[in-house]
Protein backbone atom coordinates (compact mmCIF):
# COMPACT_ATOMS: atom_id res chain seq x y z
CA UNK A 1 0.00 0.00 0.00
CA UNK A 2 1.26 2.99 -1.04
CA UNK A 3 2.02 5.82 1.97
CA UNK A 4 -0.88 8.41 0.56
CA UNK A 5 -3.53 5.55 0.04
CA UNK A 6 -2.42 4.65 3.71
CA UNK A 7 -2.57 8.14 5.63
CA UNK A 8 -5.72 8.79 3.39
CA UNK A 9 -7.66 5.14 5.36
CA UNK A 10 -6.28 6.47 8.56
CA UNK A 11 -8.34 9.81 7.91
CA UNK A 12 -10.89 8.40 6.91
CA UNK A 13 -11.22 6.04 9.98
CA UNK A 14 -10.41 8.77 12.31
CA UNK A 15 -13.21 10.73 10.64
CA UNK A 16 -15.43 7.68 10.84
CA UNK A 17 -14.87 7.29 14.55
CA UNK A 18 -15.53 10.67 15.56
CA UNK A 19 -19.16 10.86 13.70
CA UNK A 20 -19.59 7.54 15.89
CA UNK A 21 -19.36 9.56 19.32
CA UNK A 22 -21.07 12.55 17.95
CA UNK A 23 -17.55 14.82 17.08
CA UNK A 24 -17.13 16.26 13.76
CA UNK A 25 -14.64 18.65 12.16
CA UNK A 26 -13.72 20.02 8.82
CA UNK A 27 -11.11 22.72 7.78
CA UNK A 28 -12.73 24.13 4.77
CA UNK A 29 -11.81 27.28 2.52
CA UNK A 30 -13.62 30.70 4.29
CA UNK A 31 -17.41 30.46 2.89
CA UNK A 32 -17.46 33.83 1.45
CA UNK A 33 -19.96 32.83 -0.84
CA UNK A 34 -23.23 30.88 -0.13
CA UNK A 35 -24.23 27.81 1.99
CA UNK A 36 -21.49 25.42 2.78
CA UNK A 37 -22.72 22.12 3.12
CA UNK A 38 -21.81 19.94 6.30
CA UNK A 39 -24.27 16.97 6.49
CA UNK A 40 -23.14 16.16 10.53
CA UNK A 41 -25.75 13.91 11.79
CA UNK A 42 -25.31 12.12 15.06
CA UNK A 43 -28.46 10.46 17.00
CA UNK A 44 -30.91 12.45 14.51
CA UNK A 45 -29.77 15.71 15.04
CA UNK A 46 -27.88 17.23 12.49
CA UNK A 47 -25.71 20.37 11.49
CA UNK A 48 -26.72 20.79 7.74
CA UNK A 49 -24.40 23.78 6.23
CA UNK A 50 -22.54 27.22 7.60
CA UNK A 51 -23.54 30.28 6.09
CA UNK A 52 -20.72 33.33 6.46
CA UNK A 53 -22.75 36.56 7.31
CA UNK A 54 -21.85 40.00 7.25
CA UNK A 55 -18.69 39.34 5.48
CA UNK A 56 -16.94 42.77 4.59
CA UNK A 57 -17.64 43.78 0.99
CA UNK A 58 -14.72 45.33 -1.24
CA UNK A 59 -14.91 48.50 -0.30
CA UNK A 60 -14.81 47.95 3.50
CA UNK A 61 -11.81 45.91 2.39
CA UNK A 62 -9.99 48.26 0.67
CA UNK A 63 -10.40 50.94 3.53
CA UNK A 64 -9.00 48.94 5.39
CA UNK A 65 -5.78 47.66 3.23
CA UNK A 66 -5.34 51.71 3.00
CA UNK A 67 -6.81 53.86 5.84
CA UNK A 68 -7.38 51.55 8.82
CA UNK A 69 -5.72 48.22 9.44
CA UNK A 70 -7.15 47.58 12.69
CA UNK A 71 -10.54 47.83 11.07
CA UNK A 72 -12.71 45.21 12.88
CA UNK A 73 -15.96 43.23 11.45
CA UNK A 74 -19.00 41.53 13.07
CA UNK A 75 -19.05 38.32 11.25
CA UNK A 76 -21.94 35.79 11.89
CA UNK A 77 -21.52 31.91 11.23
CA UNK A 78 -25.23 30.74 10.92
CA UNK A 79 -25.10 27.04 11.09
CA UNK A 80 -28.29 25.41 10.00
CA UNK A 81 -29.48 22.74 12.39
CA UNK A 82 -32.09 20.37 12.49
CA UNK A 83 -33.29 17.63 15.15
CA UNK A 84 -35.25 14.79 14.12
CA UNK A 85 -35.61 12.72 17.25
CA UNK A 86 -37.58 12.81 19.36
CA UNK A 87 -35.76 14.16 22.42
CA UNK A 88 -34.09 17.62 22.58
CA UNK A 89 -29.89 17.84 21.55
CA UNK A 90 -27.39 19.47 22.31
CA UNK A 91 -25.00 21.37 19.54
CA UNK A 92 -21.57 22.62 20.73
CA UNK A 93 -20.28 24.22 17.95
CA UNK A 94 -16.71 26.11 17.21
CA UNK A 95 -14.63 28.40 14.75
CA UNK A 96 -11.13 28.81 14.27
CA UNK A 97 -9.89 31.18 11.51
CA UNK A 98 -6.59 30.25 10.03
CA UNK A 99 -4.25 32.62 8.70
CA UNK A 100 -1.94 32.30 5.45
CA UNK A 101 0.64 30.47 7.38
CA UNK A 102 -2.18 28.10 9.49
CA UNK A 103 -1.92 29.91 12.97
CA UNK A 104 -4.78 30.94 14.30
CA UNK A 105 -6.06 34.57 14.02
CA UNK A 106 -9.53 34.12 15.53
CA UNK A 107 -11.57 31.77 17.36
CA UNK A 108 -15.26 31.43 19.01
CA UNK A 109 -17.82 29.21 19.76
CA UNK A 110 -21.26 28.56 21.32
CA UNK A 111 -23.69 25.97 22.41
CA UNK A 112 -27.23 25.29 21.79
CA UNK A 113 -30.45 23.12 21.74
CA UNK A 114 -32.32 22.08 19.11
CA UNK A 115 -36.29 21.17 20.10
CA UNK A 116 -37.26 17.35 18.66
CA UNK A 117 -38.94 17.59 15.44
CA UNK A 118 -37.41 21.00 14.41
CA UNK A 119 -36.01 20.75 10.61
CA UNK A 120 -34.91 24.26 10.15
CA UNK A 121 -33.04 26.45 12.75
CA UNK A 122 -30.08 28.13 13.38
CA UNK A 123 -27.21 28.60 15.74
CA UNK A 124 -24.68 31.67 15.24
CA UNK A 125 -21.41 31.83 16.16
CA UNK A 126 -20.58 35.35 16.58
CA UNK A 127 -16.80 36.86 15.87
CA UNK A 128 -15.37 40.15 15.83
CA UNK A 129 -11.92 40.42 13.83
CA UNK A 130 -10.01 42.37 11.94
CA UNK A 131 -11.60 43.19 8.42
CA UNK A 132 -7.93 42.51 6.58
CA UNK A 133 -7.66 39.01 8.66
CA UNK A 134 -11.42 37.35 7.79
CA UNK A 135 -10.48 39.28 4.04
CA UNK A 136 -7.13 37.41 3.71
CA UNK A 137 -8.30 34.34 5.46
CA UNK A 138 -7.70 31.24 2.98
CA UNK A 139 -9.13 28.24 5.69
CA UNK A 140 -11.36 28.22 8.96
CA UNK A 141 -11.58 24.92 11.14
CA UNK A 142 -15.29 24.00 11.95
CA UNK A 143 -16.06 22.02 14.96
CA UNK A 144 -18.94 20.04 16.43
CA UNK A 145 -20.32 18.24 19.08
CA UNK A 146 -23.62 17.13 18.71
CA UNK A 147 -25.22 14.92 21.92
CA UNK A 148 -28.65 14.24 23.57
CA UNK A 149 -29.78 16.67 25.94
Amino acid sequence: MTPRLTLLLLFAGASALSAADGSFEKIVPVPRGGNLPLGWTHQGCSVKSVKLRNYPDRGDVEDARRKDPGDKSWLWWEFNVANRSSRECRISLSVEVFDRRGNVVKSSDRRGTVSPGETDDHIRVSTLMKTLDIADSPRVRLRATIAPK
